[in-house]
């Protein structure tokens, strides 16, 4: 006869669970509220959201390929997320966002030490950029914030990467005339290498998230044929450029049915 106890005896629920008043919206991950610092608490506290967070070996291992790849260990620039919907994909990009955003102020907790533990170094702290098509209209673009805090509305998804990641000098960089103003030509590879390495400049590295980009692409090139040409050349130089810098990372995510 089994001696195993039932797991009711032995896994201790919490207290919103055993009552039944946990809100399903609370597991909506939004990575652009979070980017932009207005997130529910359970996703922007670094703390809150390592207490709720179970580090599956398929997260961590994860993890651990892109911060080595962060930290100068690794070739492998560019990563991919082929999840079905509600397979955690956002929450995934937001553990990263975490992971590396203030790794030096991390919450002790058993859940942020098994990622530590399986990465096997501290991880580097690097500037983050997230492209979410799913919040970039596309006609009037979206609101991002910079490095140094300031809000401006961009259009065109390299000048929301490129603010993100430097600012108004990192649309001064991809202008033609030096003008802190947006392009409406995809930006090549060589102006994109120089984005991508501002940020060691401050001794950063680089991680760029990107989440629901074919919504956006189906959309836009409805109401524009050559953005299809576009958006196919912003990401082949992208992802070759990502490639050429040091300390640099792309996870881009995706439906496993698109």
């Amino acid at each position: 006869m089994s001696t195993w106890k039932p797991w009711h005896q032995v896994v201790q629920l919490r207290d919103d669970l055993k009552s039944g008043e946990l809100p399903m919206a609370i597991f909506a991950a939004d990575l652009y509220d979070v980017m932009m610092g207005k997130a529910k608490p359970i996703y922007q506290d670094p703390t809150e959201f390592f207490a709720l967070t179970y580090p599956t070996f398929a997260l961590r291992e994860l993890a651990k390929n892109i911060i080595l790849r962060l930290a100068g260990q690794s070739e492998k620039a560019v990563r991919q997320l082929a999840l079905t919907y509600g397979g955690g994909k956002t929450h995934t990009l937001v553990t990263l966002f975490h992971l590396v955003n203030d790794p030096a102020n991390l919450p002790n907790l058993p859940a942020v030490d098994e990622f530590t533990i399986h990465i096997g170094i501290t991880p580097p702290q690097a500037r983050v950029a997230a492209l979410t098509f799913d919040k970039l209209d596309v006609e009037k673009g979206m609101e991002v914030r910079s490095p140094d805090g300031e809000l401006r509305w961009l259009k065109n998804p390299w000048s929301v990467l490129a603010f993100q990641i430097a600012g108004a000098d990192g649309l001064k960089l991809l202008n033609a005339e030096g003008k802190d103003e947006e392009r409406d030509s995809t930006p090549a590879e060589n102006l994109l290498i120089e984005l991508l390495a501002k940020p060691q400049q401050q001794g950063l590295s680089t991680l760029i998230l990107i989440d629901e980009v074919l919504m956006y692409a189906r959309e836009k090139a409805m109401l524009d044929e050559n953005w299809r040409t576009k958006l196919v050349n912003f990401f082949q130089y992208l992802t070759q450029a990502a490639i050429k810098v040091d300390r640099c990372a792309i996870v881009a995510s995706l439906l496993a049915t698109d």
